[in-house]
């Protein structure tokens, strides 16, 4: 008994050191795997917080806009109206010859797009801005005009192609405001325009007042004179010889749309209009709460006024009140809006938002940015199929943007409803050095939005 019970003693005395010794060993192994995953996973925190790069890429390409002034006035004139979707089923004219009508920004830093840069086939008509009025009539730097002359240059290579200097501009009137408050300054104004057609081979002018009657000041008649500016105009145009075109850059929301605009008039004197359907929903404090930029339809969660803010309410709403539907051309985006979102599980359209998102700047982001966003991150975009537009989200960060998809439906409405045509805003926010990549087996092109709405407009018939 001494013996088996000596013998049972060491046994256990013997397993108890082999558990401890066990016991250490784990303890080494765990504390050698995770203290350098641990430390690794500080650090890399530390640089993602102080580098920024790293999941916001940072572009070469400029924000479109210097001020996100029209997206605030859409996103803050609001009102309760419940008008759901609007048709008109008419006679409709057959368009076989459709506009695209391509912004072009003057360049600014040497990673701009330079003017020389631009394909002279991709566009019809370029509209080259933004230039402003002055006292002597329309104003331009010597670099603004030598930018001019050089896409002016692009109509040697294509000799269809028609260039426009655009005046105004997001941000400010351009001076609209002073000039059309009598009928010398106006005069003025359409001499100068008319002196700068002729001396440099422009074909017109693309009027961009953001917007007549916002705020009348003491001219409470500005929607009144900028119909006399347009009469005027073209009632000098018949006198000429050699005509040149008279567009407007005009809003989208119906808001504006009523209060802004004659339309009837707008319809008789001029050649056409670029509706700028897009900057439907942006950040303000106003409207605190994601949405999409260009939606051509409204989405399930659209209710009431919201559900006007769509690409196709607005067109068809500029026909009820008088414009010709071949005098319409439809603005669409090649640049995103970002939010910063309040609560990252919370992160579908109309999710609270608390400000700008980090990528891009002041809330505009350009497709570069986009697609060096989404790749970086692997992030894939959610498409919403009732508005037909896409968004992607990763934590805070909320971006609604156009791709190649979008665009795609959005130009076929636009060609199978028979409109004058596409406007694109801008050629600089397009990914214009080819450096998307869609598809790992397909080539990234320059102008990939873009080229994409002219494939579809260039088509003769209609997929419906």
């Amino acid at each position: 008994m001494t013996d088996v019970y000596s013998g049972h003693s060491q046994f256990v005395l013997l397993g108890n050191n082999r558990r401890r010794w066990f016991d250490g060993r784990t303890l080494f192994i765990i504390t050698v795997i995770t203290v350098p995953v641990i430390i690794f996973c500080g650090i890399y925190t530390v640089i993602l917080k102080t580098n920024e790069t790293l999941l916001y890429p940072q572009s070469h390409i400029e924000v479109p806009v210097q001020a996100p002034h029209r997206a605030k006035i859409y996103s803050t004139r609001l009102r309760n109206l419940d008008k759901g979707l609007l048709s008109i089923e008419d006679d409709v004219p057959k368009i076989t010859d459709f506009k695209l009508v391509c912004y072009y920004n003057f360049p600014g830093g040497s990673g701009s797009l330079q003017p020389e840069k631009i394909d002279p086939f991709l566009c019809t008509h370029i509209n080259v801005g933004f230039a402003r009025v002055g006292p002597n009539g329309v104003e331009l730097t010597q670099d603004q005009l030598r930018a001019l002359q050089t896409v002016v240059g692009l109509k040697q290579v294509n000799g269809n192609l028609k260039v426009l200097v655009s005046v105004g501009g997001a941000g400010n009137d351009g001076g609209f405001n002073v000039m059309v408050l009598s009928h010398a300054s106006r005069k003025v104004f359409i001499r100068s325009v008319a002196e700068l057609v002729r001396n440099h081979s422009i074909d017109g002018v693309d009027l961009d007042w953001e917007f007549p009657n916002e705020t009348p000041g003491r001219d409470k008649k500005q929607k009144v004179h900028f119909v006399q500016l347009l009469e005027e105009f073209r009632m000098t145009i018949n006198k000429y010889k050699e005509k040149f075109l008279v567009t407007v850059a005009v809003a989208a929301p119906i808001v504006l749309v009523d209060n802004c605009y004659d339309v009837p008039y707008l319809n008789e004197f001029v050649d056409f209009v670029n509706v700028m359907a897009y900057d439907y929903h942006f950040y303000t404090k106003l409207t605190p709460f994601t949405g999409l930029n260009s939606p051509l339809y409204p989405s399930i969660e659209d209710k009431g006024y919201l559900s006007t803010l769509n690409i196709n309410f607005t067109a068809f709403y500029w026909v009820s009140k008088g414009m010709a539907r071949e005098k319409l051309v439809i603005g669409l985006p090649t640049y995103g809006h970002t939010f910063r979102l309040t609560n990252i599980h919370n992160s579908g359209l109309y999710a609270p938002a608390r400000g700008y998102g980090k990528l891009g700047s002041g809330g505009f982001v350009d497709y570069s940015q986009v697609c060096s966003f989404l790749n970086m991150n692997q992030i894939s975009p959610i498409f919403d199929m009732d508005a037909k537009s896409p968004y992607a989200t990763k934590g805070t960060e909320w971006v609604a943007f156009d791709n190649e998809q979008s665009l795609s439906f959005k130009a076929e409405f636009v060609r199978d409803n028979q409109f004058g045509g596409v406007m694109v805003y801008s050629l600089n926010a397009d990914d214009y050095l080819g450096v998307c990549k869609v598809d790992s087996n397909v080539q990234s092109r320059q102008f990939p939005l873009i080229n994409k709405v002219k494939e579809i407009l260039d088509r003769n018939y209609s997929i419906f």
